[in-house]
């Protein structure tokens, strides 16, 4: 019996020593398998946060360019003004120039 006792505590600590190795890589797998999630939910934590902050500096962008746009306009728009009052007020002239004579030369025959 003593043999046979013997070879089942050597299988006994077979099995120990095999589940014991079983074990550790089961850890070690499930210890990778916690950094890869926790690494994958980096890199889209990271790839949202860049979409966002892209988002709102062409939101930025956007904003800016109609301000100015809007500046270009009423910039225009003073423009064609004044030069539509510059030639109305040369087309005038020759009649202002006129008028201004008929009038000095009124007061002169007073």
């Amino acid at each position: 019996m003593a043999n046979r006792d013997k070879a089942n505590r050597a299988a006994q600590r077979l099995a120990e020593s095999s589940r014991d190795s079983y074990q550790a890589v089961l850890d070690h797998v499930i210890g990778m398998q916690e950094r890869n999630v926790r690494f994958a939910q980096g890199m889209v934590d990271g790839a949202i946060k860049e979409l966002r902050e892209q988002a709102e500096s062409n939101r930025a962008m956007t904003q800016e360019l109609f301000e100015r746009a809007e500046r270009q306009r009423d910039a225009f728009q003073a423009l064609v003004e004044e030069s539509a009052d510059a030639y109305v007020d040369f087309l005038y002239a020759p009649f202002s120039y006129y008028k201004d004579s008929l009038e000095a030369v009124g007061k002169a025959a007073k």
